[in-house]
């Protein structure tokens, strides 16, 4: 959603180069999170808003392709759910008229405030009654010029008339009497548009029928969505578009779906995009295996073609503009809108400040579509691209604190692409890989066609995976920046010493990230890749390895944010020798059941890890013999680390 073409660009270049809002149901509790709240949206426009729950919208609407003057009749079916209510709130803007408006039928009298208007009910309903509440309105939506803008009037460079709608965050009052509250889905929708004959609209859900014939020299589209869809993804888009329909089936499966786009109807505009959009089907097909099956199958997909900046993911209508040059294809883009049909229109975020739940993982689904499509190569470059774009300020968090700005919650640098590094950070956390796409699917199943949090996706982690991620979370999530390393080695013989110092970027916030890392051993013959976990601004790892080492390198398939500082650097002294002064010594080593430490400075912190660098046991000395527990340890190396206010150390263990 939302991608800036012009900074996006310099990610595809290098690809191929080398307002919390509680509105009927609030968050789920959980963890203790630190969320700076004082910048939020707390609420919908007026908090009447919040006595209804909106099931039906039919939609009248007259538009033309050359200009952004609309002439409405929109009717709401609601329930209320307050105790009782009296009048029906609702958002326009102060710039559009109200001709009239009716209230199950019956004409009704409405007051205005700004951009919340209230129709006033004859008689006061209860919890649980249905009414239906119709507004007739006309007027030209303000025009910000920008990309959250209501309704915008362009004209292609082959001259092409359009005219195109963008709700999101808050621009549907623009062009709409709306309910603009992300946790209120309508149920169902029909959408009637009215264009100039030759004109034609795409909008949401299954195109029911096209009237040409009830009003010469018009057409009306009549479109109908059947699944639940947020306010912010109802759209239109009128032009003389070309229709392109093809279907797509499902693997395993007899299943298909109808793949409807509308391209401008022009000569050069067909066959220049055509070949990329053609696709379209084998990658829904490829992210229905990861992610569950289309969930809007039933109705279909497509893309309307705009002059938009990047792409808005209306459900089941994708509005998308043309960054094509000869030089660049843009299909990741087109990858990215599609994955927010799971990631954002499916499941759709509970707060404000969550918007990475749906930004970040359309994000990721770049890579996820180069990996598949292009090559490996090209999925690490894109990643290491928008990596690096997250790191070039040392402090932000993805938990958007300030939810008043547009720009603040569709943030570049932290909700997309630090945000797409947070979602492979959790790929890479898993146990198995394949428990990280159970943690996706389990996630679409669970809040399919509803909406969720940050920590709804946790805990469905913490089960699958088997582990608490608390940590996780509130350093990737709610904490900033970054870790950044320097790296020492050492080899004798087949033993590999490694040290890394942590530091983090922004460490007046985040002190210290735990974290696992990708190592690259690397000699003249051959290279292994080591998976370890630091949590430790200092930690020394263990490895046997018979090549002769030459270097090593973080992080080469780019799976962790973090950042090499300086070079790596060869230390002969490191693993060597424990202080000979120091008298220490260790027995029996090897050993099946405990090691005994002896002479070393009473009260000194003792940390045993594993070959990965795992924490295995924790402790701290005595005066005489200190036992390490090894019952029960896998056999192998293990490392002992001792630091006492006068001797720090390291001790090779070894289990049989």
């Amino acid at each position: 959603m939302k991608n800036n073409i012009a900074v996006r660009s310099l990610f595809a270049l290098a690809v191929i180069l080398g307002m919390i809002v509680f509105c009927s149901h609030t968050a789920n509790a959980g963890y203790k999170m630190k969320k700076d709240k004082s910048h939020n949206r707390i609420t919908t426009a007026d908090p009447g808003e919040l006595s209804y729950d909106l099931k039906h919208l039919t939609f009248q609407l007259h538009i033309t392709d050359t200009s952004t003057f609309v002439i409405g009749d929109v009717t709401a079916g609601a329930v209320v759910t307050a105790d009782s209510l009296s009048q029906y709130f609702f958002e326009l803007d102060s710039t559009i008229v109200i001709d009239s408006v009716k209230y199950n039928g019956a004409p009704a009298t409405v007051s205005r405030t700004g951009n919340v208007s209230k129709l006033i009910f004859p008689a006061t309903l209860f919890a649980g009654s249905y009414f239906n509440a119709e507004v007739f309105y006309h007027g030209v939506p303000p025009a910000s010029g920008g990309f959250f803008t209501g309704l915008t009037h362009a004209v292609s460079s082959g001259g092409t008339h359009m005219v195109y709608s963008v709700s999101d965050p808050w621009a549907a009052k623009d062009w709409w009497p709306c309910k603009q509250c992300i946790d209120d889905k309508i149920d169902t929708v029909d959408m009637f548009v009215s264009v100039p004959a030759g004109v034609r609209d795409g909008s949401n859900g299954e195109l029911a029928g096209v009237d040409s014939t009830t009003h010469p020299g018009f057409w009306n589209f009549h479109w109908q969505s059947h699944y639940p869809i947020d306010y912010y993804l109802i759209s239109i888009s009128a032009a003389r578009y070309v229709e392109s329909r093809a279907y797509m089936h499902f693997s395993g499966s007899s299943d298909s779906m109808l793949v409807q786009n509308f391209f401008y109807d022009t000569t050069t505009f067909y066959p220049q995009y055509k070949a990329e959009y053609d696709s379209i089907g084998q990658i829904i097909d490829y992210f229905s295996t990861l992610f569950g099956r289309y969930p809007f199958w039933k109705e279909k997909y497509g893309m309307c073609y705009t002059t938009l900046p990047g792409g808005m993911e209306h459900q089941t209508m994708t509005t998308i503009g043309n960054p094509y040059t000869s030089f660049t294809p843009w299909t990741y883009i087109i990858a990215h809108e599609l994955c927010h049909q799971w990631f954002g229109d499916n499941v759709t975020y509970r707060e404000w400040g969550d918007t990475w739940l749906s930004e970040g993982f359309a994000t990721f689904a770049e890579q996820l579509f180069y990996n598949r499509f292009w090559t490996p190569a090209a999925a690490k470059n894109h990643r290491a691209a928008l990596n690096n774009n997250a790191m070039s300020n040392p402090c932000g968090r993805i938990w958007v604190t300030d939810t008043l700005l547009a720009d603040s919650l569709f943030y570049q640098r932290l909700v997309y692409n630090k945000g797409q590094a947070v979602v492979n950070m959790l790929r890479y956390t898993a146990p198995v890989d394949s428990l990280f796409f159970t943690v996706l699917k389990t996630y679409q199943q669970r809040y399919g066609l509803s909406n969720a949090s940050t920590t709804d996706l946790k805990t469905i982690a913490d089960s699958v995976y088997g582990m608490n991620l608390d940590t996780f979370f509130n350093q990737w999530i709610y904490g900033q920046g970054y870790p950044q390393y320097r790296i020492w080695w050492n080899q004798t013989g087949s033993d590999v010493y490694l040290k890394l110092v942590q530091t983090a970027s922004c460490a007046g916030t985040t002190p210290l990230f735990s974290t696992f890392l990708e190592l690259q051993l690397h000699s003249a013959t051959s290279d292994t890749f080591l998976k370890v976990f630091n949590n430790a601004d200092t930690q020394i790892y263990n490895f046997t390895w018979a090549p002769t080492m030459t270097t090593v390198y973080l992080n080469p398939n780019v799976w962790t944010l973090c950042k090499l500082l300086g070079t790596v650097q060869l230390d002969t002294t490191l693993g060597v020798t424990i202080p000979v002064a120091s008298g220490i010594s260790v027995s029996p080593n090897p050993t099946h059941n405990y090691w005994e430490v002896m002479r070393v400075p009473a009260n000194a912190m003792l940390v045993l890890y594993d070959v990965l660098g795992n924490t295995v046991w924790k402790g701290k000395s005595t005066t005489g013999k200190t036992r390490i527990p090894g019952e029960g340890l896998p056999a192998g190396n293990y490392t002992l680390q001792y630091r006492s206010a006068t001797d720090t150390g390291t001790l090779r263990l070894e289990h049989w």
